[in-house]
């Protein structure tokens, strides 16, 4: 499957007035502060593993594409369990 990329170019005006800005961290739950790395690494890892075989369309292996898609599932589940050990699900959502 190929994915078709989209690419654009700003006029050079446009690109003159950018002005890079440093945007502030947003207010972190108390439940996020200090996770498990070993959790965020291995969703990490999982999701780069996965987004590689996925891209691999003249060798495709399908046995390694849904062993992949399966450890991104079980890495988000673990880390979502850790999220909601802490209670992040049941903080006020603000509205």
């Amino acid at each position: 499957m190929n994915i078709p990329t989209l690419a654009c170019e700003l006029p050079d005006a446009v690109q003159e007035e950018l002005v890079e800005q440093l945007f502030p961290m947003p207010d972190l739950p108390q439940a996020c502060i200090g996770l498990e790395t070993s959790l965020a690494r291995r969703l990490a890892e999982a999701k780069a593993r996965l987004d590689r075989l996925e891209h691999q369309v003249d060798s495709r292996d399908l046995s390694a594409l849904a062993t992949a898609r399966v450890e991104f599932a079980l890495a988000s589940r673990a880390l979502a369990d850790e999220l909601i050990a802490r209670g992040l699900h049941a903080l006020d959502k603000g509205d």
